[in-house]
């Protein structure tokens, strides 16, 4: 089932690939569309691709370092809503083994998109094999208000309910643990541009649910900023910048985990 899923990522990271060439502790915010027109499609892509080697030890010897990041969306925007498909995979191999292997697949609607409320449900799919998280699968709905929608800024709250189940493999036990908790989830997002070529998105999610068999609740909170610099039209330079913490991790992890990425991506 892991097989396919792995190969699920890929496909559908090639699949926003194709699309863009021919015309992601995930900031939903950055791929809004804030044109005034509708009913088009809308999309980026963004890949980094690190490969060296490196001598080690006294015989000449070498290791080999393999990083390969991608990241994609496509979106549709009618005249009252906006649909959103987010993916990405992130692989890093060394000294011949698998350090890192995550992915996710995220799907979004919002509702009444021009309103100062609007509404949204989502779905979303992830996994972190390195970090034992074999299956991570989320469902949840709420509202969106718009605190500030100028064209110098804009500011977002959103809150909901979600259900997520989770499988975990707990590495040091060679065991699977199988959570299911309903949530309720929460969000600020700030998009504000610099200028006409720089743009910071940002948003944090505070998210938190009580698990009925191990008796305690468990609270996450994630964030991500972004650093958008317009080459022109079509590509743009990216530094983003996401972080994740749990108070009680399912298995044992550090309690917080974070990332920095720099790339290019294109849009259409």
């Amino acid at each position: 089932m892991f097989f396919f899923l792995r190969a699920f990522f890929l496909c559908l990271v090639c699949l926003l690939f194709v699309s863009s060439a021919s015309a992601q502790i995930l900031n939903v915010e950055k791929v809004r569309v804030e044109r005034d027109s509708s009913n088009y499609f809308t999309g980026k892509l963004g890949v980094n691709l690190n490969l060296f080697n490196r001598a080690v030890g006294k015989e000449g010897a070498t290791d080999h370092f393999l990083g390969l990041t991608g990241n994609g969306n496509i979106g549709y925007v009618s005249e009252h809503n906006t649909y959103l498909l987010l993916a990405s995979y992130n692989y890093v191999r060394l000294k011949g083994e698998t350090q890192v292997e995550t992915g996710y697949v995220h799907g979004r609607v919002t509702f009444k998109r021009k309103d100062r409320l609007s509404y949204e449900t989502y779905g979303q799919a992830q996994y972190d094999y390195n970090r034992g998280l074999e299956l991570r699968m989320l469902a949840g709905a709420g509202i969106r208000y718009a605190v500030v929608q100028k064209e110098n800024i804009k500011f977002h709250l959103g809150t909901g309910v979600m259900y997520e189940f989770e499988r975990w493999h707990h590495l040091e036990e060679e065991r699977y643990i199988n959570k299911h908790i309903p949530k309720l989830s929460n969000y600020a997002s700030i998009r504000l541009p610099l200028n006409p070529f720089l743009e910071l998105n940002t948003i944090h999610y505070y998210q938190v649910g009580y698990d009925q068999p191990a008796e305690m609740a468990r609270h996450r909170f994630s964030g991500d900023v972004s650093i958008v610099m317009k080459i022109n039209s079509r590509f743009q330079l990216t530094t983003n910048f996401s972080h994740t913490y749990e108070n009680r991790p399912i298995v044992p992890i550090p309690n917080y985990l974070y990332s920095l990425t720099n790339g290019i991506q294109v849009s259409f």
